[in-house]
């Protein structure tokens, strides 16, 4: 097996300070004795009626609050946990003890880093931002009686600041957050794909065998834009289709952004959208490909639907949506566990695709779950 790259096992070691924080939560609920109990890979139902066997009594007596962490405990609290092994989508086991304490040294290296550099100059990507969320996650679900999932501007990250004392920036989202912090550049640096990157897009869609170039030339003949990169940075990803694919003009390829700072980018189209205002639809209509690329698992899952209901609005009968998103599986388990802790978002299964893209009007027409890296959904129209 080839040693992996160095992005990926620091983006590894950003994201488990986080899923350490759902520790509490495992114990909170006896998850752990549960699967010891179990004795094998278990599904998320069983889990889920084994803690209400254990609770003495049927699911209508339960609290509802607790009710809902411990469903999710199958789909989104289990697979991240420190103790718990993810082995296929749903199921889990307990961990070995030596296992364990390699996951823990991990904390100890990143509270080593954030003693030596403190909170506001760690430069390491979003770090600071995942161990406060990490530490104060049980304080928050118990703050309200465990009331699940969170939204992205009451995470825990938030909810650190409120009770260090910081009312301003406990009102902010994490991305904001960060840039008061002065961590934005270094993120915005790690995230351009340098040090994650295993192949470009156009490498990666030839991979699964998904065909571009029908959808393309189909845009081609409706004299349509032939792709819009919705929140897509500087256009790393649409430079690489640009070189992909020689005959897309500047104007053919267009990259949506509401950021102040990014105000050119050669070769490429610039547009302003800012998808969370409500009012505002989406400007470019018929396009033939829309990509969301690690969008929708930093939003949680009405958000998530509301800018597929956008998109679905805009869409011409022959558009795709391709979403690119990590595969929810354990190898991402720490990332699901990162994008719940800061963002209220989450990682997404095939039927969580499916659910999102019917209560936006869409249907996937295809899928592609690598076991390690990006994957790919496409969605289009009913």
């Amino acid at each position: 097996m080839s040693a992996q790259m160095p992005g990926i096992q620091l983006a590894k070691t950003v994201t488990s300070v986080a899923a350490l924080g759902f520790v509490p939560v495992a114990i909170k609920f006896g998850l752990f004795d549960i699967l010891v109990e179990i004795g094998k890979p278990a599904h998320g139902k069983e889990v889920l009626m084994a803690y209400q066997h254990s609770a003495n009594g049927d699911e209508k007596n339960m609290p509802f609050d607790r009710r809902r962490i411990v469903r999710h405990g199958g789909t989104r609290f289990g697979g991240h946990d420190s103790r718990v092994r993810l082995l296929r989508q749903r199921h889990y086991q307990a961990l070995s003890a030596y296992t364990l304490g390699s996951t823990w040294s991990v904390a100890f290296v990143s509270r080593r880093i954030f003693n030596q550099t403190g909170p506001c100059q760690s430069k390491s990507p979003s770090t600071t931002e995942a161990l406060l969320a990490g530490a104060f996650l049980m304080r928050r679900l118990e703050s309200d009686g465990y009331q699940y999932p969170f939204q992205e501007l009451q995470t825990p990250l938030q909810f650190a600041y409120q009770k260090m004392g910081d009312v301003e920036l406990a009102q902010q989202h994490t991305y904001d957050i960060m840039a008061a912090e002065g961590r934005m550049d270094s993120f915005n640096r790690f995230m351009v794909g340098k040090f994650m990157k295993t192949a470009t897009a156009p490498e990666r869609l030839a991979l699964f065998q998904y065909h571009l170039n029908p959808v393309l030339q189909d845009a081609k003949s409706r004299r349509v834009i032939a792709m819009v990169d919705i929140g897509g940075g500087r256009g790393e990803m649409m430079l690489e289709f640009k070189q992909a694919f020689p005959d897309l003009t500047d104007k053919d390829l267009v990259v949506q952004e509401f950021n102040q700072e990014i105000r050119e980018i050669p070769g490429l189209t610039l547009s302003t959208w800012d998808y969370k205002d409500d009012g505002s639809k989406q400007p470019i209509e018929g396009a033939g490909v829309y990509h969301l690329a690690h969008i929708l698992h930093n939003l949680p899952d009405l958000d998530a639907a509301r800018l597929l209901q956008k998109l679905s609005q805009a869409m011409h009968p022959q558009s795709r949506l391709l979403i690119h998103e990590f595969t929810k599986n354990a190898n991402n388990a720490k990332m699901h566990a990162s994008m719940i802790a800061l963002f209220g978002g989450r990682e997404r299964s095939a039927s969580e695709w499916r659910q999102l893209a019917a209560v936006a009007g869409l249907r996937v027409t295809f899928e592609a779950y690598p076991e390690a890296g990006e994957g790919l959904v496409e969605m289009r129209k009913l």
